[in-house]
């Protein structure tokens, strides 16, 4: 059985199928929504006619749409146009499948569960005790509390999963630097940053030496390449300075810090999840198991900020790690929820839990 995994957010369309073959293209919902249905045609020219395409979404929160129901049906609608005649599953927050027409009705549970769908898959990596998945992508960051191989999240939805710490908005790309910090080191003193989106964390990972260039890369606060010279002058932008104004070790120090702070941003949100994660265990009654030491999964085209975190801090004595690229024979980290809601559809349909045919 061939199925087609979706997940369709604001910035990016990532697809893969059951096998671990994935493709992510950016599309900035929110400029051009109405390319989606060309731009899944052409994935679509991609795959060899699927059996079955299962979708996740967090595109519902782009600002042309004015309410996420009215997202969720514009998404599904497109996705539909897109692939006529192949039966079309939605993931739900409550852990199931559902049809489209019961998805729309549904559009709480079908907004951003891609989260959902992974932990949903990845937890079966971890059967037996606690484990925290951590899943870093461009925009946010997903921590998300296990427990016997099944999420045991405080909440469902966006508002209460920001509450909780299990959802952070901060990623490794696109997150703008005056999101991040207001000050910044310069010239001996802290200088605070200009409230405008000259720059985005990117920039500062390019400088701190933690990402390569990438001359074909324009998803970028100016839209010029993601390269050292124009992301040291994003950079320089943030303190109302060009680079020719400002030395390379200047730029550099502002470039750490920002990472350091948003290091520290998402250590606190851990510490909340690992607390929230122990106050479950006891309901549970399982005190005989040392939550000090779960495992910790880590996944997102971001992985290597949360590896930097873990290896510079003794604060999560973390039993195991794991990365998702470990667990699977592709790359499948950056397309991650595209490739767990294909395998968790192609797995339900072997297990006939759903019915590929039922319309």
């Amino acid at each position: 059985m061939r199925v087609l995994g979706l997940d369709i957010g604001g910035a990016n369309i990532k697809a893969s199928d059951a096998d671990g073959h994935t493709t992510a293209v950016p599309f900035a919902m929110w400029q051009q929504k109405e390319e989606l249905p060309a731009a899944l045609r052409a994935l679509a020219a991609e795959q060899s006619n699927p059996d079955m395409v299962a979708l996740t979404l967090t595109a519902e929160l782009a600002d042309c749409f004015q309410t996420k129901a009215e997202g969720v049906e514009f998404v599904i609608r497109a996705v539909e146009e897109s692939f006529p005649d192949v039966p079309l599953r939605v993931w739900l927050t409550s852990g199931e499948f559902a049809e489209p027409d019961d998805a729309r009705e549904l559009p709480t549970l079908v907004s951003a569960a891609n989260w959902h769908a992974l932990a949903t898959w990845a937890g079966r990596a971890v059967p037996d005790g606690p484990a925290l998945l951590i899943d870093m992508g461009s925009t946010t960051t997903d921590i998300i509390p296990l427990l016997d191989g099944f999420p045991v999240p405080a909440g469902l939805n966006d508002p209460d999963r920001l509450l909780s710490g299990e959802l952070v908005y901060t990623g490794a790309a696109r997150t703008p630097i005056c999101a991040i910090v207001d000050t910044v080191p310069l010239h001996g003193q802290q200088c605070p940053v200009a409230a405008e989106v000259f720059a985005t964390v990117v920039d500062a990972y390019l400088v701190a030496d933690m990402v390569s260039e990438d001359a074909n890369d324009t998803n970028t606060a100016d839209g010029r390449p993601l390269t050292r010279p124009c992301s040291l002058n994003r950079l320089a932008h943030m303190v109302c300075c060009d680079s020719t104004e400002l030395s390379d070790q200047d730029l550099k120090l502002i470039a750490q810090h920002v990472v350091d702070a948003q290091c520290r941003h998402l250590r606190a949100a851990i510490s909340q999840v690992l607390d929230e994660l122990a106050a479950v265990m006891e309901t549970a009654d399982q005190r005989c198991l040392d939550i000090e030491k779960p495992t910790v999964i880590l996944s997102g085209s971001g992985a290597f900020v949360v590896e930097r975190l873990l290896q510079h801090s003794d604060a999560f004595p973390f039993a195991d790690k794991l990365t998702l690229s470990g667990m699977f024979r592709y790359q499948i980290s950056e397309s991650a929820c595209a490739f767990a809601v294909a395998r968790l559809a192609h797995d339900r349909c072997r297990d006939d839990l759903l019915e590929p045919t039922a319309l």
